[in-house]
């Protein structure tokens, strides 16, 4: 945790006075030999998903409920006062680079109100190409053909959503009264926002929004990964009515499920697969472990979506170890992400970046499987052979994955012994 802190720390040290914080970090000639030409030059209004709030938010989790820590001794977490002295140097720091994401990337609303409709919050991603959104982390993702600069992108909302809940917590933690305030109501704003400018009904997915014949705002729906970020965000409430048909988009084979995990676009998409596919189909752990923390939320409260939410986290997260498991038992790396229709790892090997989310989702708690006969309600006697005999192969591949990885050196120490 300590590490993650002055990692976090570290970045916002490179912030400037607006609250930006360069895309790229190339640290001396070495690396910046390494760097195309096109991504040197870097521009303070082009922004990227601030997923350091992220670790910000996940610190003052266990700061508050230190049991959910199982790390290495952490100085934060075991003095409150040190771990309360460090969110109250870094939250101006949060306040000033929200407001440059909000101030940069905010979007033109004009067109989008009407009568009964009244749209507060919107943003679109500044340095769009009709081919690429490099800003918004996902590359070649289909956006709206041509781009419009009213556009506005769900993503780009959502991670100011993110933002939002974030400083509210901070702020209430820290007693900041009228902070507190002024977040609540903007995190109120910005899922009302959500709701009337990106959900289409005749898609029942959210979606980003661009401006046609002038004057209309219209929906362009390219089911995928931006459709679940309301949901792996934490904006979707368990009783939102749009609930039940984002869990559907997600479980649906022919759209974003596989046994491999999420796909980052639904296979009946016209791009899927398509040119660079990047974006378009390939499973990625950070979106899936995301997706995976929200299902395991719903499957722990009473509510509708609570059994269908709890069978999805149980097989989801055993996909994902499978096919990392899987790809580093084939090839002996952790990749950039896998293919959807084999498992295999594609793109950068020796990816330990995000994909080694994949020891937080083995150490994920298992929970028990519902029975339809209940009600959706779960049983203290629910486990069953099935959920246990889940646990022991999880536990099974991690003894694997130790033996792998030290073979040799296991090997030399039977030989001794003999």
């Amino acid at each position: 945790m300590d590490v993650a802190l002055e990692i976090v720390s570290s970045w916002f040290g490179l912030m400037n006075a607006d609250g930006w914080i360069a895309r790229e970090q190339i640290l001396g000639p070495e690396a910046r030999s390494k760097v195309p030409p096109e991504f040197q030059v870097q521009y303070p209004q082009f922004a990227n998903p601030p997923t350091l709030f992220l670790v910000v938010a996940a610190f003052l989790e266990r700061l508050q409920k230190p049991a959910l820590y199982f790390g290495a001794p952490s100085q934060y977490l075991s003095d409150i006062a040190l771990g309360t002295s460090f969110l109250r140097k870094i939250y101006p720091k949060l306040k000033t680079n929200y407001q440059w994401f909000c101030r940069t990337q905010a979007g033109n609303l004009t067109r989008y109100q009407g009568p009964g409709t009244f749209i507060s919050q919107g943003y679109r991603w500044r340095g769009r190409t009709p081919q690429h959104t490099l800003t918004s982390g996902l590359d070649d993702y289909p956006r709206a053909q041509p781009p419009h600069p009213e556009e506005l992108h769900v993503d780009a909302l959502s991670w100011v959503g993110s933002m939002v809940i974030t400083l509210n917590k901070i702020s209430e933690f820290l007693g900041e009264k009228e902070d507190r305030r002024n977040f609540a109501r903007q995190e109120e704003e910005i899922i009302h926002s959500i709701e009337q400018a990106h959900w289409s009904e005749p898609d029942r997915a959210y979606c980003d929004t661009t401006i046609t014949r002038g004057t209309t705002p219209k929906k362009v729906c390219h089911k995928g990964y931006i459709s679940l970020l309301p949901f792996c965000l934490g904006l979707m409430v368990p009783n939102s009515p749009h609930l039940g048909a984002v869990l559907d988009l997600i479980h649906d084979p022919e759209e974003l499920w596989s046994s491999f995990g999420i796909r980052s676009l639904s296979t009946k998409d016209k791009y899927y697969g398509t040119e660079e596919d990047y974006w378009r189909g390939p499973v990625w752990i950070n979106i899936n472990y995301m997706i995976l923390e929200r299902l395991l939320e719903l499957a722990r409260q009473r509510g509708p979506h609570q059994s269908k939410a709890s069978e999805m986290y149980i097989q989801l997260r055993l996909n994902l170890v499978n096919t990392v498991f899987n790809s580093w038992n084939a090839t002996g790396f952790a990749w950039e992400q896998y293919n959807a229709k084999t498992g295999k790892g594609q793109r950068t090997q020796h990816f330990t970046g995000w994909t080694a989310l994949i020891v937080k989702i083995l150490a994920m708690p298992p929970i028990p499987r519902t029975s339809s006969s209940q009600g959706g309600k779960i049983s203290s006697k629910a486990v069953g052979a099935r959920g246990l005999s889940t646990q022991l192969y999880i536990i099974a591949m991690v003894i694997a994955f130790f033996v792998y990885t030290f073979r040799r050196r296991l090997i030399k120490l039977w030989r001794k012994l003999r």
